[in-house]
């Protein structure tokens, strides 16, 4: 089944700044070859329930590596039976609503 995810991973106690810290988990991501989009606030996330939650806990062992002593995700699943979905899917039809 594929998966349209939205993930938020933070290292807690890793100073202020986390754009490195977020920077790692963004070369996980590609590594694992599951299409994603960066944002604001987090990374949209495409592939099969397997792969998403092993990217996932993939920046968790990444980010304890790099000296977090606490890591703290959120997560937002879709998935769909009725139809085919995709991270482009999605957005193409909102936006095409909006003009």
């Amino acid at each position: 089944m594929r998966v349209v995810a939205d993930v938020n991973v933070t290292p807690i106690g890793a100073g202020a700044s986390l754009s490195a810290h977020i920077a790692a988990c963004e070369e996980v991501i590609e590594e694992a070859g599951l299409k994603y989009r960066l944002h604001a606030h987090g990374t949209n996330l495409e592939g099969s329930w397997e792969e998403v939650m092993q990217v996932v806990q993939r920046c968790h062992d990444v980010l304890h590596e790099r000296g977090a002593p606490r890591v703290d995700s959120a997560i937002r699943l879709a998935t769909a039976t009725d139809k085919d979905q995709s991270l482009e899917g999605r957005i193409d039809k909102v936006e095409r609503k909006i003009g």
